[in-house]
Formats: structure tokens, C-alpha cells, sequence
């Protein structure tokens, strides 16, 4: 079958299994967060910029940074989906969705490239399009800023484009290498040996300079769309090292400054926003030096074999599937880890085994690029979160069809049949895509009753609807606690915005009572809640030692629950006491 009709029918394949049952789970804060400015600029209204930064054009401020460490990609990108569809999850999330596509044609590209085999790239491609980390994460892709992931393949592919000492490395034994200008600007040849005492030459044309600045760019892109791309960075520039691709006899002193100076100029455009913020306001400097020891969730940085195998942990749990819990229950498929593991250990043990192993670099490279990037990811400003490994989603996949073709490319054909050799890589590629299927397959069958869990729960968009059939005119609705403000904002429209008044310190801060007396007195304000078992920033104590002595109590004037029956949501109104009919 043509390829390119294959990966048709595989795209197709992604997208159905996406798409289905969009709006579930409930609307993550996260997603809402970076797509109320979205909503703001839309309507003309004025932005709610972090840290007040951004730039101001025709006396509207369009925002540069959502987080001190993520950018506003998200918030541009969800501009024409927004304006199409209105502040729906279905808006964002096809967007997202969109975005996941686009990973899947870049593995596919970037395995294909690595193996000069479609037959690989097609395998990589249909793994994903089944996984259910990447179906779940790619439809709440704000959640866990995929967008990392996309920028990342692209910035790989362009930068294997541009050393190309890959096709030097594929089995040909690589002896010498030599490195030799003309007198036109960035025209030059690598001349390299092989074992066998076959010269080859390949000719570089001005036009390859595209790559430099392509992955340039991308590099510069991804630091903006989130900080920790450089981890990627550092797992590419180390894997280079380690495979020894920077090995070529190179006299660093003829390089061509015009290349070294696009490079710089396209990593600054791909970053500029990020550079402006920080010229603005210090914030992802101050983020990281505040956080670099201990960070903001409390994880100590120096513990770094603590770290390392809380990460490793972490992406067994990735490979899995499980962490996926919030959407009914975790389901494991055990199948996907023993292939990474099973892979991984064959590489190896032919690394060992094979002096001068044809590809043997191209097999490690996937494989090396997952291990430094996990070693980099042990430092971190918030939590040692699951949802960093994003920027992974595609990697797992591309290893494992990577390290497979190379397996089938060096076993002794004189121990193990052609037909053998296909039926058993057939068979292996068959289960683990039919488990990878049937896992998401039951996540959204589950997802289905469940309707999300906790922060993920579609009572949020009871809430919201609840809130926008109030007569709100003169009244305020006050978010006592996180993950409410920015998903009610966004889902209403803009029509009920509530005031965070609970403060993103872990205890109380002091202006916390000054804030709350601005609306205590008022009657008719609404406050928002979290299930008690579901508080984040608990501040309930605080306000209740401020009402009581002004002879009030909480009225509970609804309640929004998981479709279990388990409360999730509530919000109360302020009465005089003895009045409440339906006290806490």
C-alpha cells in the first residue's frame, strides 16, 4: 500500500480516537488560564497580562508570557479556533488536537530520515496515533503544553538535516573525516574515509543554510513556549557529543562566521518575546534563582538520586499509561515498557556483542536522548510533575521503532529467516498497537461515566452555567481557591469573572484579611469552593474567623458534583446568623 495513503488512514485513525467526546474531561484551569487572553483580545477587552507585561499596540496590550516559564503560543494560537467556534473546550481542544497531528507527521518524518526506511516511520506513526498519553494529553494539549513536543521533532529534524553526518555514520565505518572550504560563502565539502577505502563527497549549497536557521529558530521557539525545552536542548547537544558526531576533523577557526551569525540572530527571534518579558519584568530570572534550590512545591533540587528515581519512575509510569487516572480510573498496558525495555536491551547487547555494528548510532540516538533528557529534568522550579515528560510523548515511540529496525538490520540472516524475522516483528508491533488501542478504548469508556476527575471534573461546567444564569448585576463572585477563576471566565464568556482573592501563598499571607473586608459587608457576593477533600490554598479558617464576629454564616447556594455523586464545587453566600437554610 503507498505510504503516503497509509499515513492517511493512521492520521485518521489519531483524529477519531481524539476527537471523539471532545469536551471531556471539565475545562483544566491550565487550558483556560492562557486562553483568556485569547477570549480578551477577541472581544477588544482589556488583557489580563502576567505580571502586567506585554506590548502595547493601538492601546491594546497583547501579552508575552502566561507563566514567568511558559509563553503565550497557546494564547495566538487559539485566536482563529476561538473566533470560529466561541469560548468552547471543543475550541481549544481542536486546536490541541491539531497540534498532535502535526507530532505525528514530524515522527514519522524524523524516524523515516533516521532509518531511510518509511516502513519505520509508518510503525512510529501508527504507535502514536493509538497511545493514550498522546491521544489524552494532545486533547488537553495546554494542560501540558504539547506545543513543546511539535517544536521539539521539528527542531531535531532540522538539525539532523544540517549535519547530515548521519549519512556518514550508517554503517559505513567511518575512518577520517575532512573539512574543506571554497571561496564562495558557506559552499563545503566533507570528504570522509571509509574501511573499505571509499572516499565519498557530498557538497554543501548555499540553500543548506536553511536548516541552520530552521533549527536555530526552533530551539530559540521552544525556550519561549516553555523553559524547560532547554532540557531538550541539553539532551540533543549531549547525545551529539556522546555519540561523537562533533568528531570531525574540523579547523573551528575556518568556520564561516555568516552561519555562527544567522544562528544567533534566528535562536533571539525564536526567543524574543522571552527576552522582552524578562527585560520587562525579571520574572523568569527571579522564578529560577528564587526556585533553584528548593522549589515553589517544595522539591529540593541537591536530591538528585531522590529526583532521578522519582523521574525514572515517572516514565515507566508515562510508558504505561496510568497516570491518567483523573480520567475515571488508571489503566496500565504493561505491553509498551516491555517493549522499550526489551528494545533497549537488544541494542545493547548487539553494541556489546558487534565491533563497527552498522547504525549502531543511529539506534542509540532516540534511546540517549530520552536518558539525558530524564538526567536534566531532576531540577525543577515547581514539582516533579509527569506532565514535564510532554515534550517526551513522541520519543518512547521513535526509539522503539528506531531500535527495531536496526535489530532486523543486524541479525545474522543465516540463523533467522527473512520470514521469520517478519512475522515476528509483525506480530510484536500487532500487540503492541492492539494494547495501546484497547487502553484508550476503556480511558474513554470510563472517561464516559466518570466525566473527569477532581481539577479535571466536568462539574465545572455546570458551574459556570449555573453562575451565568444569576442576576449577577452588582454582585461579585469571589474564587476562594484555585482552579476556578480562569475556567468560568473563559467558559462564560467573559460574563462572570471571578476575583481571586485567596493568595498563591502556601499559608495565608497578611494581606489576605484586607482583601477579604472588601467584600464581606457586601450581601450579595458569591464565594467559590473546592470540596473539602479537594482544597488546594485552604483559607476557610481565616474566613471564618472574619464573618463570625459580625453575626454571619455561610449559606451553601448550590452544589456541583462529579457524576459518581462525590461533591467537587460549591458556593456559598454570606446570611445573618440563624438565617441559613443550607449551612456547611
Amino acid at each position: 500500500m503507498n505510504n503516503k495513503i497509509c499515513l492517511l488512514a493512521i492520521s485518521t485513525i489519531y483524529l477519531m480516537l481524539s476527537s471523539y467526546q471532545l469536551n471531556l474531561p471539565g475545562l483544566h484551569y491550565d487550558e483556560a488560564f492562557e486562553a483568556v487572553p485569547s477570549m480578551q483580545l477577541l472581544h477588544g477587552q482589556p488583557v489580563t497580562a502576567f505580571r502586567s507585561s506585554g506590548l502595547r499596540v493601538a492601546g491594546q496590550t497583547f501579552p508575552l508570557m502566561t507563566q514567568d516559564y511558559i509563553g503565550a503560543i497557546n494564547t495566538y494560537t487559539a485566536l482563529p479556533f476561538i473566533a470560529m467556534f466561541g469560548t468552547t473546550p471543543h475550541a481549544l481542544r481542536l486546536m490541541s488536537v491539531l497540534t498532535g497531528l502535526i507530532t505525528l507527521l514530524l515522527a514519522y518524518l524524523l524516524t523515516d530520515y533516521l532509518t531511510h526506511n518509511p516502513k519505520a516511520g509508518l510503525s512510529a506513526a501508527l504507535i502514536l496515533a493509538v497511545d493514550p498519553t498522546f491521544i489524552f494529553w494532545n486533547r488537553q494539549g495546554i494542560f501540558v503544553t504539547a506545543v513543546t513536543a511539535t517544536i521539539g521533532l521539528a527542531a531535531t529534524y532540522c538539525w539532523l538535516h544540517r549535519l547530515r553526518t548521519l549519512d556518514a555514520l550508517c554503517g559505513q565505518g567511518v575512518q577520517s573525516v575532512a573539512l574543506s572550504y571554497s571561496k564562495v560563502p558557506l559552499h563545503y565539502t566533507f570528504t570522509y574515509s571509509t574501511r573499505d577505502s571509499l572516499t565519498t563527497q557530498f557538497i554543501r549549497e548555499p540553500g543548506k543554510i536553511r536548516w541552520t536557521m530552521a533549527g536555530a529558530f526552533l530551539f530559540g521557539l521552544g525556550l519561549y513556549a516553555k523553559f524547560l525545552f532547554l532540557w531538550l536542548i541539553v539532551a540533543l547537544m549531549g547525545t551529539l557529543f556522546l555519540l561523537n558526531f562533533n568528531s570531525l576533523r574540523v579547523d573551528l577557526r575556518s568556520l564561516q562566521k555568516q552561519e555562527f551569525l544567522v544562528a544567533i540572530a534566528a535562536f533571539l527571534l525564536g526567543c524574543w518575546p522571552l527576552l522582552v518579558y524578562n527585560w520587562q519584568t525579571g520574572g523568569t530570572w527571579l522564578n529560577i534563582t528564587q526556585n533553584s534550590a528548593t522549589s515553589y512545591y517544595g522539591v529540593n533540587n541537591l536530591a538528585f538520586g531522590h529526583n532521578l528515581i522519582e523521574r525514572l519512575n515517572q516514565f515507566v509510569i508515562l510508558l504505561n499509561g496510568s497516570h491518567l487516572w483523573y480520567l475515571g480510573k488508571p489503566i496500565q498496558n504493561f505491553c509498551s515498557p516491555l517493549a522499550f525495555g526489551l528494545i533497549l536491551f537488544l541494542v545493547v547487547i548487539r553494541m556489546f556483542l558487534g565491533i563497527q555494528v552498522p547504525n549502531l548510532k543511529i539506534a542509540l540516538f532516540p534511546f540517549l536522548v530520552i536518558a539525558m533528557l530524564i538526567f536534566a529534568s531532576i531540577g525543577t522550579v515547581s514539582a516533579l510533575w509527569i506532565t514535564h515528560f510532554a515534550i517526551l510523548m513522541a520519543w518512547p515511540t521513535i526509539a522503539i521503532s528506531v531500535g527495531g529496525w536496526f535489530i532486523q538490520q543486524t541479525l545474522p540472516k543465516n540463523k533467522v529467516s527473512p520470514f521469520t524475522l517478519k512475522a515476528l516483528t509483525s506480530l510484536g508491533l500487532t500487540i503492541l498497537v492492539m494494547t495501546n488501542l484497547a487502553s484508550s478504548l476503556t480511558y474513554h469508556q470510563t472517561l464516559k461515566e466518570s466525566g473527569g476527575l477532581s481539577s479535571h471534573s466536568d462539574a465545572i461546567y455546570k458551574l459556570s452555567d449555573w453562575l451565568a444564569h444569576q442576576p449577577l448585576e452588582g454582585q461579585q463572585v469571589v474564587a476562594m481557591d484555585w482552579g476556578l477563576a480562569a475556567p468560568i471566565t473563559y467558559l462564560t464568556n467573559g460574563q462572570v469573572v471571578p476575583i481571586e482573592l485567596f493568595g498563591y501563598a502556601w499559608q495565608s499571607d497578611s494581606a489576605l484579611t484586607s482583601r477579604l473586608n472588601q467584600f464581606i459587608l457586601q450581601p450579595n457576593t458569591l464565594y467559590l469552593w473546592r470540596a473539602p477533600d479537594e482544597i488546594i490554598f485552604d483559607r476557610s479558617n481565616e474566613f471564618k474567623a472574619l464573618y463570625r464576629p459580625l453575626n454571619l454564616e455561610e449559606n451553601i447556594e448550590n452544589a456541583f458534583y462529579e457524576r459518581s455523586g462525590r461533591p467537587i464545587l460549591g458556593v456559598t453566600r454570606l446570611v445573618k446568623k440563624g438565617t441559613a437554610t443550607t449551612p456547611p
